[in-house]
């Protein structure tokens, strides 16, 4: 488990209730990255697992993470790939899985995307391209598929509207995604001290939350 896709990943079947199984390239030992604590607790409180076939003291190394990718794939229906370099350990698990018998799909990026070269060249080799959720669910009809209901009947969520103008600068830096201390001090000419506060007010009032990686605005359905 590492950051980007692999994190997202995880965090989103949490939020769905869904099961998650982490695969370290390191031993029990050690946690990386050192900001995925709070995940790998998540993970094992919601009735998933960490696994590993390193031993306890064993660190993270990158031929680690080559290694571990066939295990990735072992455990998998199928392979998503989102996004690959040219040479990437995605590519590699990508391989691996059809080795393996599994189903490797991918997303299609344009043509001068660095980060879609490899993505492009597995739909050449025959990966199923995926645009939707259910291009992937259609090779899995075991698989039970809940409909999203239509559009119309989606309620759209907004932030709260923050009316203190004193809280308001920082306020507006918070969005859905995490944002540390370090990056609003960066980004206002206020203190520590001083974002510390209005943070804290913030979440008394509840526009904000203290989640994994920072801070992240409340959302309210309309």
């Amino acid at each position: 488990m590492a950051v980007g896709i692999d994190t997202i990943a995880h965090k989103t079947t949490l939020k769905e209730q869904g099961k998650t199984i982490a695969v370290l390239a390191n031993g029990l030992k050690h946690i990386f990255p050192e900001e995925n604590k709070e995940l790998y607790q998540q993970i094992i409180e919601n009735g998933g697992l960490i696994i590993t076939e390193y031993p306890p003291e064993e660190k993270a190394k990158s031929k680690n993470f080559l290694e571990r990718n066939r295990i990735v794939s072992g455990l998998a229906l199928g392979i998503l790939v989102v996004e690959a370099a040219h040479r990437s350990g995605t590519s590699v698990t990508a391989k691996l899985a059809k080795q393996q018998g599994k189903k490797v799909f991918a997303i299609p990026h344009e043509i001068d995307d660095l980060h879609g070269v490899g993505t492009n060249r597995l739909i050449k080799e025959g990966a199923k391209i995926v645009t939707s959720a259910k291009d992937i669910l259609k090779e899995f009809p075991e698989i039970p598929y809940k409909n999203q209901p239509p559009k119309s009947q989606i309620k759209v969520e907004k932030r709260k509207e923050c009316k203190n103008k004193q809280y308001n600068e920082i306020y507006q830096l918070i969005t859905k995604e995490p944002i540390s201390i370090n990056e609003i001090y960066k980004k206002t000419n206020k203190t520590i001290t001083q974002i510390n506060n209005i943070l804290f007010m913030l979440e008394i009032d509840g526009y904000i939350q203290k989640t994994l990686g920072g801070y992240t605005c409340i959302l309210e359905k309309e």
